[in-house]
């Protein structure tokens, strides 16, 4: 499991987002719980493209919010989305 950290800055507050990453069922994409202040938030999962999806919201977060927040997940381990020149 590899945990990190990601500051996202939205309504002139900055949250700083713990990020753990589990291996999910496929063994070869991960599965993302995210938390804020110590307390699970969310939990994101791939689909079939390795898109981040939201798949948990307890805490009541914006969904706008927690997509940025997978865009950046995504960012950060751009082997999530398949290499656009694959199919050329």
């Amino acid at each position: 499991m590899e945990k990190y950290k990601i500051k996202h800055e939205a309504d002139q507050h900055t949250y700083e987002f713990e990020v753990a990453q589990y291996p999910f069922r496929d063994g070869e994409t991960c599965k993302y719980t995210v938390f804020y202040e110590g307390k699970m938030v969310a939990s994101f999962e791939p689909d079939s493209c390795h898109v981040l999806h939201i798949c948990k919201n307890d805490s009541g977060f914006d969904e706008t919010l927690l997509g940025l927040l997978a865009d950046e997940m995504e960012y950060r381990h751009p082997d999530l989305l398949p290499d656009q020149g694959e199919n050329k």
